[in-house]
């Protein structure tokens, strides 16, 4: 595709991530700012959840009242038996984070870590057709509509350890793409990367927004998490990786949109 990048292998497609939880402790104000900034038609389904079906990728759901420190986005991976794939994780090195719950029209979850100690869900609501892939939309790949959560980036640890566990685990297809990156791709819905550099940092608590560093209204939006994460991870500067990109940090995590 002319982007330089050796291709990687695709995974089975049988776990795809069908869901992405970010942490908003202002639901209203990041209901608001999304809404604006992306078209995301965020439905409010509790005092603490408001979620949107995009065009493309996965479901966004944005939680308020996280308790402290928990990791700012958490990525739920498609499972046909909840407590069978959880089991198994354990086995493979990783831990239970929340014993399975159900959810109304969104069926089982759970949450779980991997060896790394990174937070993933789990949920059985597989839709019954097949999920289209979105490539990472660097250099000339194909880009999705705007607005479409295009790519993930999460901490990983050990990156042998992380190739292995999310293959034997997920099915999922990975390759090393620089020190301290490796590629994956899980066959179907988004991909992303692994990196060995970072480690998890939570969304704020609070709702009123560290003023130890300078603020940039133009790049800040008004929830208290989203204040938090882009300044205690890398300094709050947004990533690009085209001139249609833009990346946001949450927690252990970089989710790149495809922005107007």
């Amino acid at each position: 595709m002319g982007t330089g990048m050796p291709a990687v292998p695709p995974g089975t497609g049988e776990h795809p991530v069908l869901m992405i939880v970010l942490s908003a402790n202002d639901l209203a104000a990041s209901s608001a700012f999304y809404s604006t900034v992306f078209g995301w038609q965020l439905h409010k389904l509790s005092p603490e959840l408001a979620t949107a079906a995009l065009t493309s990728g996965p479901v966004v759901t944005l939680r308020a009242n996280n308790p402290e420190g928990f990791q700012g986005m958490v990525p739920f991976i498609g499972t046909r038996n909840v407590a069978a794939t959880m089991d198994a994780v354990v086995h493979a090195g990783g831990g239970v984070e929340r014993a399975p719950w159900s959810v109304p029209m969104m069926g089982t979850l759970a949450r779980v870590t991997d060896p790394a100690g990174t937070i993933y869900g789990l949920a059985d609501a597989l839709p019954p057709g097949a999920i289209p892939r979105i490539p990472i939309p660097f250099g000339d790949a194909p880009k999705p509509p705007d607005g479409t959560v295009c790519s993930l980036e999460m901490h990983a640890g050990d990156l042998d350890v992380a190739a292995r566990f999310f293959g034997e685990q997920f099915g999922w297809g990975t390759q090393a793409m620089m020190p301290q990156f490796l590629t994956f791709d899980p066959g179907a819905g988004v991909a992303g990367v692994f990196q060995s550099h970072t480690p998890p940092c939570a969304a704020w608590p609070t709702s009123t927004p560290p003023t130890s560093r300078p603020r940039s209204p133009r790049s800040m939006p008004p929830a208290a998490s989203d204040w938090a994460t882009r300044w205690r991870c890398r300094g709050g500067r947004p990533s690009a990786t085209s001139p249609t990109l833009r990346g946001r940090r949450w927690g252990s995590s970089v989710v790149r949109y495809r922005a107007a």
